[in-house]
């Protein structure tokens, strides 16, 4: 400290000028490098060390829109009700029957009663019909003998051995028998006319009575139809009545199978008609079938809730799906799993959806690792599925990107 008391004045302010010079210099060097380390967005590694991290990567990449939906065949023979009997027995549902095979047996006690009633009626007008018949032949035969004695009375009037009046008496016998003949060919023709209606009563009764054993008029696999409101559907079964008409089963050609699914309206302007579809059944989850969109509805609904049956408030569209060739575990009802395939990307530079982020500007970023910095970069995305996106910009192939976003960030 004396030493120092002891300097020249000008040695003095010389130092004082070097230290400030140096003070200066180096503030000025922390100044620079903190913002270069805020230009660059840099922070600690240590501070994040915790955050799974992926790599970058090139190779193939598919778009997919996802849904479920329910195989059914294209085209099917429906069974429905011809009685409003009840069901005794139905094949089983799920099996295969030839042309026929008994699919269904009604309560028949009914149709047997009026057989018999129909029968009896068919022979009570036959044998009026019998004896409309005979009467007339009868009445003809009178009819032909009268006119035969007309005939000839002329010619006895003429010779004095009967009256005119006896000729005039025969001839009102004649008309009237005339009358009776054409009455009673009347009753014949309504006897007929009775006939012919019992016996269409009775054929009636017959088919009804057939139609109490439904056979199969073609061979297909057995789908049991639902009965009963959205809220409360079950599958027929032994013991209820159906309504006549009511559909009570189907028999598929799986020879040609579609699949029903819904797509959201957020999907909508990816999926267009002819785009491939890969189908995997619930029941089958190894196998994948091919398919193709044929049908895409204009025209929004809302969604249904599985569990309510009621409608809710996001709005669906219905699409229809062609499952491309035949395969006997393709059976109507199925769930079906379907990826749409909206695009592919044969060589795309892509990294897990997880690395995706937007900052306050809702612009797109990701982190990335580089000589344990964590530096943040704007990116630009050219599309995504459920599980990668394809990066257009921003990033390269190796770069480590940040699963999470840093804290100190």
């Amino acid at each position: 400290m004396k030493a120092s008391q002891d300097m020249p004045g000008g040695i003095k302010n010389s130092l004082f000028k070097t230290s400030r010079r140096k003070v200066m210099i180096f503030s000025a060097l922390a100044v620079v490098v903190l913002l270069f380390l805020g230009s660059s967005l840099l922070i600690s590694e240590a501070d994040d060390t915790s955050i799974p991290t992926s790599i970058v990567k090139k190779g193939q990449v598919t778009i997919k829109v996802s849904e479920t939906g329910e195989l059914r065949a294209q085209d099917q023979v429906v069974i429905s009700a011809a009685t409003d009997k009840q069901i005794l027995w139905l094949v089983p549902e799920g099996k295969w029957v030839e042309e026929g095979d008994t699919l269904i047996i009604f309560e028949s006690e009914k149709y047997i009663l009026s057989k018999g009633e129909a029968e009896s009626g068919v022979m009570v007008a036959e044998a009026d019909l019998v004896r409309a018949e005979s009467d007339l032949e009868a009445m003809q035969a009178k009819e032909e003998a009268a006119k035969r004695n007309l005939e000839v009375l002329p010619e006895l009037v003429k010779k004095g051995f009967i009256q005119q009046s006896e000729f005039e008496q025969a001839q009102l016998a004649y008309m009237e028998l005339k009358s009776r003949v054409r009455s009673l060919r009347a009753s014949l023709n309504a006897s007929e006319a009775n006939v012919g209606r019992a016996e269409r009563g009775l054929a009636q009764q017959e088919r009804k009575l057939r139609q109490g054993v439904v056979q199969a008029p073609r061979a297909g696999l057995v789908v049991y139809a639902m009965s009963g409101d959205i809220e409360s559907q079950k599958k027929i079964s032994i013991g209820m009545i159906p309504f006549e008409g009511q559909d009570l089963m189907y028999l598929p050609d799986i020879s040609s199978m579609m699949v029903d699914t819904e797509i959201s309206e957020v999907d909508l302007a990816k999926v267009t008609a002819e785009m491939p579809v890969e189908i995997r059944l619930d029941a089958y989850a190894e196998a994948v079938f091919k398919g193709k969109v044929t049908y895409i509805a204009d025209l929004a609904k809302r969604k249904i809730s599985r569990i309510t049956g009621k409608a809710t408030g996001a709005k669906v569209f219905d699409v229809t799906i062609q499952v491309l060739g035949q395969d006997r575990r393709l059976k109507p009802g199925l769930t079906a799993t379907l990826d749409i395939i909206v695009d592919q990307y044969e060589n795309a530079l892509y990294m897990p959806l997880e690395a995706v982020f937007l900052n306050d500007q809702d612009q797109t970023i990701a982190y990335v690792k580089s000589r344990g910095r964590i530096e943040m970069r704007h990116i630009s995305i050219v599309e995504s599925n459920d599980r990668v996106a394809v990066i257009k910009e921003g990033l390269q192939e190796g770069d480590e990107v940040l699963l999470g976003q840093p804290a100190a960030i």
